[in-house]
């Protein structure tokens, strides 16, 4: 049987996902201003990339697996270099992926598995629907 989700984990997940949703929507009633929501997005989404990636850190530090801090950094130097260097529309499309290949991560290495099993089943839908928000406003806002 499938462990519910904690009351407090449902609240900052659907907080979190805020923004995702509201930047597509955005674009499409107020388009002149659509460009002005795809950089709060692009913003939102370096930001939690960052966030996830820096929680390997913790973990791997404990756990003594120098190899998790590799990739984090790889991952965090992807998008680093992808926010810096795409316009706003490439990033938007580079982060969704990056959502999704954090999450894949996550639930691939045996490092992660200790977290609780509701959060792999939290963090899937997250991924998903957050990858989705960042490809319909890059959508939305490409030239």
């Amino acid at each position: 049987m499938a462990q519910p989700l904690p009351r407090h984990a449902t609240a900052l997940a659907c907080c979190g996902l805020l923004p995702y949703a509201a930047a597509p929507l955005s674009c499409l009633l107020w388009p002149e201003h659509r460009q002005l929501a795809a950089q709060w997005l692009a913003a939102y989404s370096f930001g939690i990339a960052c966030f996830l990636l820096g929680a390997w850190w913790g973990m791997a530090l404990i756990r003594r697996c120098p190899a998790a801090l590799y990739f984090s950094n790889g991952l965090f130097i992807l998008a680093f270099f992808g926010r810096a260097l795409l316009p706003t529309a490439g990033w938007l499309a580079l982060a969704a992926l990056l959502m999704i290949a954090i999450w894949w991560v996550e639930g691939s290495y045996r490092l992660f598995r200790p977290q609780p099993p509701y959060y792999r089943r939290l963090r899937g839908a997250l991924s998903w629907i957050a990858a989705g928000g960042l490809l319909a406003t890059a959508l939305l806002t490409a030239p």
